[in-house]
């Protein structure tokens, strides 16, 4: 006979602000971290509540995902053109838009009445009013817009970057303005103090994490038979990520003629970048541009793939790494950033150079 609680107790109830979880179009590594530590903390007896964005800026939603209460709201500083059309006043929300989105943030946490303590990416800025309202914010660097991947340094404002360097300035001023912080690297952590600066002893690195594969959908745990090889990249497909490096270096090897029949994947948010990429290499037979996937089918990728790739030329500590080892990959890292602190060269991964097309062939 067994007695079952007319109430659910919980530690602590938990919110994280951002405007990415999944399933979302906009999602990428905070929406994979964000949704791994949610169900995590759920599973040790907390209560978490995810206010996101609505990719459909016109509307509002909410769900429950397995426990976590996730609020959607509408009213978002940005467009996904495959949802509203694209246009050049959509483009401006970033500015228009900024401030009335973050006071509804403000507002919805508020309406929770309970909320023990909030968490929020700096990316983006959407703490920007989460600093006075009487509850402990964590601001958690994930990699602010004011990085410069190309120099490792801080961005300088020109024509091409003035939304982006704007929003970055706002970063800044809720970063400097945080009692809390948190890192995902140590990497991220000493170009943080370096550059912007922000002191050392406010901010404690704790890495990315993931504990199981228990909330994805479905996993293959063994290696594909197929006579052709498999050479994967998952990211956003752009120059920083080391994309046109790895293609330069499949091109060689093709050229080689050493390995016999490949095949290059590259899956993840595409954009010009990958435009180019499939205007010129789209007639080689090893090039394979697949784009965006459900996180279940990028899974199954990890494992089934002969190698996992990202030739980053800087990465703070990213998921997609953390995901691919976890799932039985063979995965060849960056050494520049926050791979280093996840694989142990020639133990758990390999770790190279980036820009060196020849040394990743």
């Amino acid at each position: 006979m067994s007695c079952q609680p007319s109430t659910i107790l919980y530690f602590m109830h938990i919110c994280f602000v951002c405007r990415e979880y999944p399933p979302s179009l906009r999602g990428g590594g905070i929406a994979s971290y964000i949704k791994e530590v949610a169900h995590g903390l759920l599973d040790a007896g907390h209560r978490v509540t995810v206010i996101a964005a609505s990719d459909d800026t016109r509307v509002s939603s909410e769900e429950d995902d397995e426990g976590v209460r996730v609020i959607r709201l509408s009213g978002g500083d940005f467009v996904i053109p495959q949802v509203e059309g694209r246009s050049m006043v959509k483009k401006l929300r970033m500015f228009y838009r900024f401030y009335s989105y973050r006071r509804k943030v403000k507002r919805k946490v508020l309406e929770l009445g309970d909320v023990d303590i909030i968490e929020v990416p700096e990316y983006g800025a959407e703490g920007y009013f989460l600093n006075d309202i009487g509850i402990p914010v964590v601001t958690r660097l994930h990699t602010p817009m004011l990085l410069d991947h190309y120099n490792f340094s801080l961005q300088r404002l020109s024509k091409g970057n003035a939304s982006y360097y704007w929003q970055g300035l706002q970063e800044l001023k809720v970063m400097r303005k945080a009692k809390y912080m948190t890192s995902c690297s140590t990497s991220l952590k000493e170009w943080s103090c370096k550059f912007l600066p922000i002191p050392k002893d406010k901010i404690k690195v704790i890495y990315n994490p993931i504990t199981s594969l228990s909330h994805v959908e479905s996993v293959y745990l063994s290696p594909s038979k197929a006579a052709k090889k498999h050479i994967l990249f998952v990211g956003t497909i752009c120059d920083w990520k080391g994309c046109g490096d790895l293609v330069e270096a499949c091109l060689m090897l093709s050229n080689s003629g050493k390995i016999g029949d490949f095949q290059l994947d590259l899956v993840g948010k595409t954009g010009t970048f990958a435009d180019g990429l499939q205007a010129k290499y789209g007639d080689e037979p090893w090039f394979n541009l697949v784009g965006k996937l459900p996180r279940d089918e990028v899974m199954r990728r990890y494992a089934e793939a002969d190698v996992v790739c990202f030739p980053s030329w800087w990465e703070n500590m990213p998921m997609v790494c953390i995901e691919a080892m976890l799932s039985g990959a063979m995965v060849i890292g960056s050494n520049s950033g926050g791979m280093s602190e996840i694989i142990e060269d020639g133990k758990s991964g390999f770790l190279l150079s980036p820009k060196n097309p020849k040394a990743w062939a």
